[in-house]
């Protein structure tokens, strides 16, 4: 059979990073001849890109796949391909082998160039290649990082697009397993990234947001040094009305150069994703971080120096082993002080081959998540009173999809599928996705916007 006859399906599971992965695998299939389809029970075989990081995202890619293997039909299709970080994940960690019984077969990055042929094969009664698993101490292949270049079939916003300037991690946290999944950083060639800026513009893209594992760290493997700041003024060469948003900002390499170059020019959002995990000095030790508390407020200066009233959004991990009341509270006054718009918490968990994981002082359960509770209420009266403070200023609004009670969007303050969004009320006709409009913000609530337009 033709590969134009058979069908195919993709659920995306994760982060962006994994999205652009998504969209890379979509482009490839349709491009050898595969026909897609969004119902997964119409398919002749079915791609889940999985998430591996955590306990709960397995758990959600053992119950997708569970989930879809219960609905086959007769003929025992879809057939079920796994790919993606869990793929890596279990095979540098057998014990956790049974998140992906359900699969046919697992395809790990290094093959993404070959998937459509796989998947030809899998669908003729061959058998998927085996796989070894992670990318502990090494870099992904050379074929994975150019095959992020190929075409992608874009999911999601249509305005909006991720733009993945590395991958991998070196920083050694005490307790990611990322680098025994995706190895060590290995960032694209800045070439590549303008190419595949450029085709993302003119495929409608007006807002393109930076991504890696560590986007400050960009250009440290092949220059020793951050060149964040120089890959930023060649994409703002880029002409048009565009955003550029930085996102995954390591404290450790944040530097006043990649910060005067994201105030050098109006389209950079004033905007600032800087995952700290936490503030005490003795748990960034024991987290690996690499940095102390002095650093955490040498970078907060930083950031108020050149993009002043910028926004913020950080991460924290609460029940890391060591934290105690003493090391919480601290964290805890942090955010009560009111610096980020926008914050997400997570429960440390012991994730196989990591340092963490060996550590003895661990937290009991229900008293991390008590903390994490504590510590998302404060966050939310802070983005409450924050986004409060916008209302009846005056700014941009870009426009994503016309719903039953407006247009719905975002402003700079607001990054795609992880902030609020900001509802464009008594909108007239002429709108369309992707343009730019002047609003002024006229009521707000913990997370969202509404505005009105501005007359020009």
């Amino acid at each position: 059979m033709a590969r134009g006859g058979h069908l195919f399906s993709l659920v995306n599971l994760g982060c962006p990073k994994n999205t652009v992965d998504s969209e890379g695998i979509l482009g490839g299939m349709a491009l050898a001849g595969f026909q897609f389809t969004e119902d997964p029970a119409k398919a002749d075989i079915c791609l889940v890109n999985t998430c591996g990081f955590l306990d709960a995202s397995r758990r959600e890619a053992a119950g997708v796949l569970g989930e879809l293997a219960a609905q086959r039909g007769r003929k025992g299709r879809p057939l079920l391909v796994a790919t993606g970080c869990l793929v890596e994940r279990i095979g540098g960690a057998p014990e956790l082998e049974g998140f992906l019984e359900s699969a046919d077969a697992r395809v790990g990055f290094a093959e993404y160039p070959r998937l459509p042929n796989i998947c030809l094969g899998l669908l003729e009664g061959h058998a998927a290649p085996s796989r070894a698993g992670g990318y502990a101490g090494r870099e992904l292949p050379k074929t994975y990082l150019d095959w992020l270049g190929r075409p992608r079939m874009r999911i999601g916003s249509e305005c909006s697009a991720y733009l993945k300037i590395g991958e991998g991690c070196s920083n050694g946290c005490a307790y990611c397993s990322i680098p025994l999944i995706r190895g060590r950083r290995a960032s694209r060639p800045p070439e590549a990234i303008l190419k595949e800026a450029g085709e993302l513009v003119a495929a409608g893209a007006k807002e393109l947001n930076l991504i890696a594992q560590d986007t400050t760290a960009y250009g440290v493997d092949f220059a020793g040094e951050p060149r964040l700041a120089a890959l930023m003024r060649k994409l703002l060469k880029m002409p048009g009305e565009l955003w550029f948003r930085v996102m995954y900002a390591h404290p450790k390499h944040l530097t006043d150069e990649i910060l005067e170059a994201m105030a050098s020019d109006a389209r950079v959002c004033p905007y600032l994703d800087l995952p700290l995990q936490h503030v005490n000095e003795k748990m960034l030790k024991r987290m690996g971080r690499g940095y102390g508390r002095k650093r955490v407020d040498e970078a907060m200066e930083q950031i108020d120096r050149w993009l002043p009233g910028a926004a913020l959004r950080t991460t924290f991990i609460v029940g890391h082993p060591g934290e105690g009341e003493k090391e919480f509270a601290e964290l805890l006054e942090f955010v009560e002080e009111g610096r980020f718009d926008h914050m997400g918490a997570f429960i440390w968990s012991p994730e196989p081959g990591t340092v963490s994981a060996g550590m003895l002082d661990r937290v009991p359960a229900a008293v991390a998540e008590e903390r994490r509770g504590r510590l998302m209420e404060a966050q939310a009266k802070v983005s409450t009173a924050r986004l409060r403070a916008r209302k009846g200023g005056k700014t941009t609004m870009l426009l994503e999809r016309r719903e039953k009670d407006g247009w719905h969007g975002r402003t700079m303050a607001q990054a795609p599928e992880v902030d609020g969004e900001t509802i464009l009320e008594n909108t007239k006709r002429g709108l369309r996705a992707g343009d730019f409009v002047k609003v002024k913000i006229v009521r707000t609530s913990r997370y969202d916007c509404r505005a009105r337009l501005v007359d020009a």
